[in-house]
C-alpha cells in the first residue's frame, strides 16, 4: 500500500479475500489500492461524498488498476452495485448506522471502524442480521474500534454493546490501555462533581476497575 500506518494496514488484513469490494468513504482510496494490490479482490468500487476525495482515489487507482476499480460520488452505499464485501471506516458510529439503515443493498460482510458511538453500531447490526465474529479495540496512536460481521443471529449483553465482546474477553493491551486512561480521566475530575454526577461516576469506576480485573 502507499499509505502504511498501522490502521490501514489492520483494516486490509481484516478483509477478506473476495470478488467485489466498496470502500465507503474511502478517502485517498489507500485501502481499495491495497486490496487490488495484494490480490484480495478482482474489482473495487470507491464511494465519498466529497467529490475532491474522490478524485484522489480516482487519480491513485488509475495508475496502476484501469479496468478494475469504479469511483462512485455517492453517499454511503446510495447506487452502488451489489459487492461481497464493504469497509466503512473512519466516519462516527451515527453516520455508520444511517449508511446501513438507507443502503440500497447490504453485503454478506462488514468491516467498520467507527470513531465513536460504537455501541450504537453494534446494536444496530445485531438487529440487522449480522453476527460479530471480530469486535475489539487496537491503537495507532489514537484508540480505534473494529467491527467484522457476517450474515447471522447474534446477541450481546449491555457490557458487550457498551465495550466489545471479545475487548472483554480477551483484554487486549489496547483496549486496558484505553480504560486505564477513562478511569484515570474519571477519578481526577471526582472532587470537582456535583452529588448526582458522583453517583453516576462512582458506577462507572467501578465497571471500569472490575474491567481491569
Amino acid at each position: 500500500m502507499t499509505n502504511t500506518t498501522l490502521r490501514l494496514k489492520t483494516l486490509l488484513l481484516e478483509l477478506d479475500n473476495c470478488q467485489t469490494f466498496a470502500d465507503v468513504g474511502c478517502d485517498h482510496g489507500y485501502v481499495a489500492e491495497g486490496m487490488l494490490k495484494n490480490g484480495k479482490c478482482n474489482f473495487v468500487y470507491v464511494t465519498d461524498v466529497s467529490p475532491v476525495c474522490l478524485k484522489k482515489a480516482e487519480e491513485l487507482l488509475s495508475k496502476n488498476y484501469q479496468g478494475k476499480f469504479k469511483a462512485i460520488a455517492t453517499n454511503g452505499l446510495k447506487n452502488v452495485p451489489k459487492v461481497d464485501q464493504v469497509l466503512i471506516a473512519g466516519m462516527g458510529g451515527e453516520i455508520i448506522c444511517d449508511i446501513i439503515l438507507n443502503a440500497d443493498f447490504l453485503p454478506d460482510r462488514l468491516v467498520l471502524q467507527p470513531m465513536k458511538n460504537t455501541e450504537k453500531v453494534r446494536e444496530l447490526l445485531i438487529k440487522s442480521g449480522y453476527r460479530l465474529i471480530k469486535d475489539y479495540t487496537f491503537k495507532d496512536v489514537k484508540y480505534y474500534d473494529l467491527i467484522v460481521c457476517e450474515k447471522g443471529i447474534d446477541s450481546y449483553t449491555d457490557d458487550e454493546l457498551l465495550f466489545g465482546r471479545d475487548n472483554l474477553r480477551q483484554k487486549g493491551e489496547a483496549f486496558k490501555e484505553q480504560i486505564k486512561r477513562k478511569l484515570s480521566v474519571l477519578q481526577l475530575a471526582y472532587q470537582k462533581m456535583g452529588e448526582e454526577d458522583k453517583i453516576k461516576a462512582d458506577k462507572q469506576i467501578k465497571k471500569y476497575t472490575e474491567i481491569l480485573k
